[in-house]
């Protein structure tokens, strides 16, 4: 592998669960550490999660970051210091509907996120509970935030925006859910396949095609001046590819599937052996 030395990475772009976080959904003081001496040393830490605004905002402010925060796998860039959007990947109307029409085909029932005030909903569901015992257990988790609304969308007027589905259920369920959207809308979405440790079911996400965590932190880089080749991307689960196969250096945890760590130029330790601390400490700040 060869790495650039002390200075010349400007981004490091990072993963938050199984990454920042280990298995408990616990932030290691030694990970803490090392993002500070990150930052300090002059290298913009960008969280990038499959969390929404609020639940990643939780993380940047254990670390004491205020810089922008690349959530839901991509579809969105927020600035905690104003709640300001800063890029966005909106569905359009019929793809929306289409994606949800098909959730409902294979019997399950969709969360929708929306770009709302923080003192308003997440995300909106058609109903609850549902009886579907995976997606009743994710919004029994968060049901401060979700707004229930089996109207909603069909009401006059323009419909709010979405930029991100999700459908919850077990692995097989979300893999052949997986397979029909991509039978269905193949051009015009990407979808990710994954299941978070804080929840027992396995995800589905939609977005729209050109939303990714690379996608957005490049929007980041090219608003600070900053070239691809100057981030660091690590993560470990499979949203976190196209960040790790195109930034400048890609890392991926040590505890990552393969299909990750084949994109990545440079594997660390996992997240109970302080992988991100070794990279900052051995790589990124080494002389």
């Amino acid at each position: 592998m060869t790495t650039r030395g002390r200075g010349k990475y400007r981004i490091l772009a990072l993963d938050v669960d199984g990454t920042l976080l280990d298995a408990d959904g616990r932030l290691r003081p030694t990970t803490a550490e090392a993002v500070a001496r990150a930052s300090a040393a002059g290298i913009r830490p960008v969280l990038c999660t499959g969390r929404r605004y609020r639940r990643a905002r939780e993380i940047a402010d254990a670390l004491g970051l205020d810089t922008p925060i690349v959530c839901n796998s991509g579809a969105v860039v927020k600035d905690p210091r104003d709640h300001a959007t800063l890029w966005r990947a909106d569905m359009d109307g019929p793809l929306v509907e289409a994606v949800i029409g098909l959730f409902r085909e294979h019997g399950l029932d969709t969360v929708a996120f929306t770009d709302r005030r923080p003192d308003r909903a997440d995300f909106v569901i058609p109903r609850y509970p549902t009886g579907l015992p995976h997606f009743d257990e994710y919004v029994a988790r968060n049901h401060a935030h979700a707004e229930v609304d089996a109207a909603w969308r069909s009401g006059a007027g323009e419909p709010e925006p979405v930029f991100h589905l999700c459908a919850v259920g077990t692995r097989a369920e979300m893999s052949r859910l997986e397979r029909a959207v991509h039978a269905r809308v193949p051009e015009q979405v990407q979808t990710f396949v994954q299941r978070s440790p804080r929840y027992v079911g396995t995800m589905c996400e939609v977005l729209r095609r050109d939303a990714n965590k690379w996608t957005a932190v490049l929007h980041l880089a090219n608003l600070w001046g900053v070239d691809r080749l100057e981030i660091c991307a690590v993560g470990d689960d499979v949203n976190d590819v196209p960040m790790i196969r195109h930034a400048g250096l890609g890392v991926a945890m040590g505890h990552a599937p393969e299909a990750v760590r084949a994109a990545a130029a440079f594997v660390t330790g996992d997240h109970h052996q302080d992988g991100v601390a070794m990279l900052v400490n051995d790589v990124l700040l080494a002389s």
